[in-house]
Formats: C-alpha cells, structure tokens, sequence
C-alpha cells in the first residue's frame, strides 16, 4: 500500500513538472515567423521604407518571404542573403562587415558566394537556442539594421524572447 501511495506521488510531481517546464524551442512556427514578418513590416511601415524581408530557418531554408510595395529589386537577393549569412556565421551581418575588412580576422570571406556583408541580417536567439535569421533590406544600411533589431524586439514583447546573440 505504501509502495502505491509512493509511486502515485511521485507521478503527480513528475506530472507537475511536466507541465511547468516549456519544451525547449527548436524552431519557429509557420504562425511565429507570420508574426515576425508582421513585426517587420509594422516597423518598416512606421519608417516608411518598403522592404524585403527574409527569414531562414537555422539550416539555413528560407521559412518566410516578403516584398512591400516599391522595395527595391537588388532587396529581393540582397534580404534573403542577409538572413543566410547571420545563421550560416550565427552573427549580425552589420559585425561581418566590420570583420572582412583589410587586416580584420575574417578578411577575404566576403569574397564567398552567397554571403552578404551588408548590415541588416540578424540571428534569431531564443534561450541560447540558434532558431533562424532575418534578413531585411530596403533601406539604407543604417535603416536595414534599426529595422531588423526593432523587429526582434517588437517581436519579444508580443511573443517571446529573440535576440541577435546568445
């Protein structure tokens, strides 16, 4: 009897558990990336730049694509680059930048195929946790990056953490 009673408890603590401890995320969901594209095109609307927008899951795969109205062609590639290269080097595309440069430790990667310099590309951190990256161009480089980071934070009120670095 004392064996059952025991057994009972302790599957009511580990039911108790269970439901307070989140799964951990490994992606994001067709709703979360719809949701984070409309964090990016709220943003973008108040700045009043059409952008593209691009967002790839952490292997890279283009999960989410956008074009408002009048963005530029060159975004199209440029935006959907971005996103690649911040999950490829799980960083900022704005630091890239600043670390091909002549004499930096990375210089001569800008060089390789389908890798996007330009500022703009976010990871997307979530409890340390690499779930993809945007990408955002449209605007100027400056432009780019305060609407990619605007959009990661909109987006972490609203929803949940994701941050640019873990």
């Amino acid at each position: 009897m004392l064996r059952e009673s025991n057994a009972e408890l302790d599957q009511r603590i580990r039911d108790a558990i269970a439901r307070h401890l989140s799964p951990r995320q490994l992606s994001l969901s067709l709703a979360e990336a719809a949701a984070l594209a409309k964090c990016a095109q709220d943003v973008a609307e108040a700045w009043e730049v059409p952008i593209v927008f691009s967002l790839v899951d952490a292997t890279g795969h283009q999960r989410y694509f956008f074009s408002m109205d009048n963005a530029l062609l060159i975004s199209h590639t440029l935006a959907a680059q971005k996103a690649w290269t911040a999950v490829a080097l799980k960083m900022p595309t704005h630091v890239l930048a600043a670390e091909v440069q002549p004499g930096s430790s990375l210089y001569g990667l800008q060089h390789e195929a389908g890798l996007c310099c330009f500022g703009g590309g976010l990871p997307c951190w979530s409890e340390g946790v690499l779930l993809g990256g945007i990408g955002i161009s449209g605007g100027s480089v400056e432009q780019d990056i305060a609407i990619a980071s605007a959009t990661l934070q909109r987006f972490s009120q609203q929803h949940f953490s994701l941050t640019s670095s873990h």
